[in-house]
């Protein structure tokens, strides 16, 4: 049955996460080819001063992806359950609802997992490449509540589509726009440091965000 559901939902969402693959792509070539051009115009000395005075962050450009692509995997998911009514009839299968909403949300979250590693493994590469390990870590907890944003974005983004009351939903877009928001802020490079714990304990909080609505949306609460 798991098999069954598991095929279902790659039939939605293949292309949306094939798209998501090719943005990352294209994101990567310019990061890259951009910092090339900045280590060729620019001394050792003027790129570190930069980096360490000014925070230059040379992968600044993928700040808003995961968002991005959490909006895409959430609304290929779910879109089409919701507007043909199909939801209904997935949690209607011979399955606990709460097996079948966690069975979902975990295949959107792995999803996003998949497409995320492979970006994040080729930025950190490159960085290793060209500097020190200290500005490699800084990164890494720079882009880290970026990709914990893309996740909240699938959580929020589903809930608000399976929730059946218009009230519902206004009050879950707006706890999602200003805790996504959170993620988001402007920082130095590596200045989420001092609180990445607390921000991935949140994301874990919100991973069952849709849930409710989930099971709202079977009884069809108005």
């Amino acid at each position: 049955m798991y098999k069954a559901l598991a095929y279902k939902e790659w039939i939605k969402i293949r292309w949306w996460a094939v798209g998501s693959l090719i943005l990352e792509l294209l994101l990567l070539i310019y990061i890259f080819t951009n910092l090339r051009a900045v280590i060729e115009y620019n001394s050792a000395e003027m790129i570190w001063s930069s980096i360490v005075y000014k925070s230059y962050m040379f992968f600044q450009s993928l700040k808003y992806v995961p968002f991005v692509v959490g909006i895409f995997i959430s609304v290929a998911q779910y879109l089409p359950e919701v507007l043909d009514m199909k939801l209904k009839l997935t949690l209607h299968l011979p399955l606990e609802e709460n097996r079948v909403l966690l069975f979902l949300n975990l295949f959107g979250t792995t999803t996003l997992l998949l497409l995320f590693i492979p970006l994040v493994a080729v930025l950190v590469i490159g960085s290793s490449i060209v500097f020190p390990s200290e500005i490699t870590y800084a990164m890494i907890i720079s882009i880290i509540p970026w990709f914990l944003s893309g996740f909240l974005s699938y959580f929020f983004v589903s809930a608000i589509m399976i929730e059946p009351t218009w009230s519902r939903r206004l009050v879950i877009a707006i706890i999602g726009y200003f805790l996504i928001n959170e993620f988001l802020v402007d920082v130095i490079l590596g200045g989420f440091i001092k609180i990445i714990v607390v921000l991935i304990v949140f994301t874990l909080l919100y991973n069952y965000a849709h849930m409710l609505s989930g099971l709202r949306f079977k009884r069809g609460s108005k």
